[in-house]
C-alpha cells in the first residue's frame, strides 16, 4: 500500500541546512583522532560500507575488491582480497556493499555480500579470512549487488505471539534485506542458518534505491528514494505471510529536500525535548535529506509517522487513499480485510 500527502508528518524540520557559504566551522582534521589510508595498491579502490563489532570495537570495511578489518584505534588487522569479476560479468566490478555483523546465540559472524553475482559469504569475526561460507546466487537466498545500486540488511529477533497479542521472542534471528533494481528480491527474509529466503516481494519498475533500514519495536522501517521522493516503507518484522502483505509506503517530506541517506531512530533526550516542547521519552526519528548543493536533518516524532501509516492503511481499505496500489511492486494492491497488528498478518 502507499500513502501520499504526508505534509501533517514534517514538522520543526530542517534543523541544519549545509550550504558551504553560509557555515563556518573548524576544519574536520581539528576533530581527528584517528584515521585508516588503505596500502598503496589499494588506494585507488572505493569505500562502500562498514560495520562495528560492539563486543570488540573491531572495525569492517566493504571496499571495491576488497575486505578490510580493523583494531578499535583503526590499526589494519587482517586484508582480504576478493577479486575482479571475471566472464559474464566482466561489466561489474566486485563492490562489497553489505556488512553485517552477527552476535546471537545462533551465529557470531560477519555476512557480506559483494557484486558479482549477488553473492554472500559468512567470516570469521577474529579474522575475516577464516571460517568463509560462500552462499551463491544459485540459491533462493540472493542478494543482488550489481553495479552501483544500494543493499540494506539488518538482523532482527522473532517472536511469537500468543492468543491474548502478547509477543514473545522466540530465539530465532533473521536477516532482513532490501535490494534496489528490478527482477530481483524487492525485500527478503533471511534464516540467518542458511541465509535461504523465506519470504520475498519482487520490484516491478527501475527507479527505486534503498538508503537505509531501521528495526524498531515490531516493524522494520525502509528508507527509499524513488522518482525525485523519499518514502518510509513499513514491515512487520514477524510477518508470517508469504508475499509481506503487511508492507505500507507513506512519502516522507523534508520541504524541498527530496532525496534520503540515512536515518535513526531514538529518544529526544532532554535538551532536545525541551526545545521542541515533548516529553524526553517520546521517540523521534531523524532522517539526512539532500537537493542540488544542499542538505538538510529533518525530525519526525515517531507517535506521528505511527498514525499515519494508521491512516495510510485505514485508507486503503476503505478505498478512500490515493494508494490503493503499489505501482512498483508486482502484485501488491489492498486487501478486503484490514490487518490493524502485526501479530494478525
Amino acid at each position: 500500500m502507499a500513502w501520499k500527502g504526508m505534509e501533517a508528518l514534517w514538522l520543526f524540520l530542517i534543523l541544519i541546512s549545509c550550504h558551504p557559504r553560509s557555515i563556518r566551522s573548524a576544519p574536520l582534521s581539528s576533530y581527528l583522532v584517528s584515521s585508516f589510508t588503505p596500502p598503496d595498491s589499494d588506494s585507488t579502490l572505493p569505500f562502500n560500507h562498514i560495520a562495528v563489532n560492539n563486543t570488540t570495537e573491531d572495525v569492517y570495511i566493504g571496499a571495491r575488491e576488497r575486505l578490510y578489518q580493523l583494531g578499535s584505534e583503526l590499526n589494519l588487522k587482517h586484508t582480504v582480497n576478493t577479486g575482479k569479476c571475471t566472464g559474464l560479468n566482466d561489466g561489474n566490478v566486485n563492490d562489497n556493499k553489505l556488512l553485517i555483523v552477527v552476535t546471537t546465540p545462533q551465529r557470531n559472524t560477519l555476512i557480506t555480500c559483494g557484486g558479482c553475482d549477488g553473492f554472500c559469504e559468512t567470516r570469521s569475526l577474529a579474522n575475516i579470512s577464516h571460517d568463509v561460507m560462500r552462499y551463491d546466487s544459485g540459491n533462493s537466498q540472493l542478494v543482488k549487488t550489481t553495479n552501483d545500486l544500494p543493499t540494506v540488511g539488518a538482523v532482527v529477533l522473532g517472536a511469537n505471539f500468543e492468543s491474548d497479542g502478547v509477543g514473545t521472542p522466540n530465539g530465532n534471528f533473521y536477516l532482513f534485506t532490501g535490494v534496489s533494481g528490478i527482477g530481483i528480491p524487492f525485500i527478503s527474509k533471511h534464516n540467518l542458518l542458511d541465509l535461504n529466503a523465506e519470504r520475498a516481494i519482487y520490484g516491478a519498475v527501475h527507479g527505486y534505491l534503498f538508503r537505509h533500514v531501521v528495526a524498531y519495536k515490531d516493524y522494520l522501517y525502509y528508507f527509499i528514494s524513488r522518482e525525485n521522493n523519499a518514502y518510509l516503507g513499513r514491515l512487520c518484522r514477524n510477518s508470517l505471510d508469504i508475499d509481506f502483505a503487511s508492507y505500507t509506503e507513506i512519502e516522507l517530506q523534508c520541504g524541498s529536500y527530496n532525496m534520503i541517506h540515512s536515518a535513526h531512530i531514538g529518544l529526544a533526550g532532554s535538551q532536545l525535548a525541551d526545545s521542541l516542547n515533548i516529553d524526553s521519552t517520546d521517540a523521534l526519528l531523524h532522517a539526512v535529506f539532500s537537493n542540488e548543493g544542499s542538505s538538510a536533518l529533518c525530525v519526525y516524532k515517531m507517535s506521528d509517522v505511527q498514525q499515519s501509516f494508521d491512516v495510510a492503511v485505514l485508507g486503503c481499505f476503505q478505498g478512500t487513499s490515493n494508494g490503493t496500489t503499489n505501482s512498483f511492486l508486482d502484485d501488491s494492491m489492498c486487501r478486503e480485510s484490514p490487518v490493524s497488528q502485526c501479530k494478525n498478518d
